[in-house]
């Protein structure tokens, strides 16, 4: 399964119970400049739009999977439409836009060639934000069930998902003539539930990945341990906003 285009069949799930984003890194983003257009890649079921769908904004969502696009479409966001397809093969907008933004999506992209894309679509003095929520303890508290089901998703090797956690994104950046690079991290929590945890760790693409029987297993084993042990699982997240202007 190509993990990137994975995440469709399991919308319900990521919708159920991926997080959103804190209001404050949205809106640091829409202080760097005066918005009024903007493009999302990846949007996703909308975790991201929702955090920037303002009455002032008209944000076009590009999102290629039809199940993940029919859950933002019915979310009715103000001034947002929403465009099935991906990144690459969009022609880009009529004119020149405000912001393009990304969450959770970037790391899927051609690093040789996402950000020019994206800088191309912009205006002078326009803002390209990209976004991830990053769970400092996915895997901590449950190593030993890791290790008993699933132990080759301990030893994560995809190097796309590792682009993810790392700074390369400043380097991207800068590399495309953007200026005011910066990297500005919000930390923050959530506290799951049994079966809030068990949605969110099935949205997860390297338990999509999984043999059916496999990831039942494994799930039911995440939930029976938090059910064991208080009934909630505090996840820690950093925001990672990486940010560049069009000079």
């Amino acid at each position: 399964m190509n993990r990137a285009t994975s995440f469709g069949s399991a919308a319900e799930d990521y919708e159920a119970a991926r997080p959103g984003y804190p209001a404050e890194a949205a809106d640091f983003v829409l202080s760097l400049a005066e918005v009024v257009t903007a493009i999302e890649v990846g949007a996703g079921t909308g975790k991201t739009t929702e955090a920037f769908a303002r009455e002032s904004l008209s944000i076009t969502c590009l999102e290629p999977d039809p199940a993940m696009a029919t859950i933002l479409r019915a979310k009715s966001l103000p001034g947002v439409t929403v465009v099935e397809s991906t990144f690459e093969e969009w022609p880009g907008p009529r004119e020149p836009v405000d912001l393009v933004f990304a969450g959770q999506v970037w790391h899927w992209l051609d690093r040789e060639t996402a950000v020019a894309r994206a800088s191309d679509w912009l205006r002078q003095g326009g803002v390209i934000a990209l976004i991830w929520n990053v769970p400092s303890n996915r895997y901590d508290a449950f190593g030993h069930i890791y290790r008993q089901h699933a132990p080759q998703l301990l030893d994560e090797r995809d190097r796309l998902i590792g682009f993810r956690d790392s700074d390369v994104w400043l380097d991207d950046l800068e590399r495309s003539g953007l200026q005011d690079v910066r990297l500005t991290v919000f930390t923050w929590h959530a506290d799951l539930d049994p079966t809030r945890l068990r949605a969110l760790y099935g949205s997860y693409s390297d338990h999509i990945a999984l043999d059916a029987p496999v990831r039942e297993r494994l799930l039911d084993a995440l939930v029976e341990s938090v059910e064991t042990s208080g009934g909630t699982f505090r996840i820690e997240y950093e925001t990672r906003v990486f940010t560049g202007l069009r000079g």
